[in-house]
């Protein structure tokens, strides 16, 4: 019985291991969205921005940035050379706080299916990366990414 036992755990451990490990970590998804906008596998990108000045009484998630956001403003043309820049150099790390969305970023593939999307914080900190809360690090206070936003979309707040 004891065999039995140690095989049906071993079975659901090699399962559970192998569910979580194609789910991706936000490393991996960030640079495959890096590569997807380097080798043109993304024909259409939807911007989303709520102002920064918009008072909330709780943080803004990503369902209420989809329903309140202004305008959604839609890229076709030059998408390489428009969003390569907003996720250069950026490194992403998993996070448990929420943040309050001002931006949402959707990036869609040739057959218009969302490959991946980028959700941020007016201060370009915070956010959540394919549906994961991430912090995204860019190097310098400068080159946020809302600061990358606002210069590719020239929204101003």
């Amino acid at each position: 019985m004891r065999a039995f036992e140690l095989t049906i755990l071993l079975i659901f451990l090699v399962f559970m291991f192998a569910q979580s490990s194609s789910q991706g970590s936000p490393e991996a998804d960030i640079e495959k969205l890096k590569s997807l906008l380097k080798d043109g596998g993304v024909a259409k990108v939807k911007v989303l921005h709520l102002p920064d000045s918009t008072l909330t009484r709780v943080a803004v998630s990503q369902e209420a940035l989809r329903s309140i956001a202004g305008p959604i403003q839609g890229f076709s043309g030059h998408i390489p050379e428009k969003f390569n820049p907003l996720l250069s150099g950026v490194s992403v790390r998993k996070e448990t706080q929420t943040p309050d969305l001002r931006w949402g970023v959707f990036f869609y593939d040739t057959q218009d299916h969302e490959i991946g999307s980028v959700f941020v914080d007016k201060f370009g900190r915070y956010g959540y990366l394919n549906d994961e809360t991430v912090s995204f690090e860019t190097g310098s206070f400068a080159r946020n990414l809302a600061k990358r936003l606002h210069r590719i979309t020239g929204i101003r707040d």
